[in-house]
């Protein structure tokens, strides 16, 4: 990342925070959802997608977010 601040959701900043505490690691699709959006949210994966596509869009392609099909997604090493 670039030290240009980006200017974020406040759902964007808590997933980005999640992708990058774990980073390396994948974090399941259910996981992010609870943690950024809260368990008594039902929040439709759709929701995760478009938030997961507007971050790369701001952050551009590095460090990248990748998706790991089935499971989650993982923020390349930061």
């Amino acid at each position: 990342m670039g030290a240009e601040p980006l200017p974020l959701t406040r759902k964007e900043f808590d997933l980005l925070r999640l992708l990058v505490e774990r980073s390396p690691r994948v974090v399941a699709r259910d996981q992010i959802l609870d943690q950024v959006w809260g368990a008594a949210w039902e929040a439709s994966s759709r929701t995760l997608d478009t938030h997961i596509a507007s971050l790369r869009a701001k952050i551009g392609p590095t460090p990248r977010i990748r998706t790991v099909r089935g499971v989650g997604y993982l923020l390349d090493e930061v």
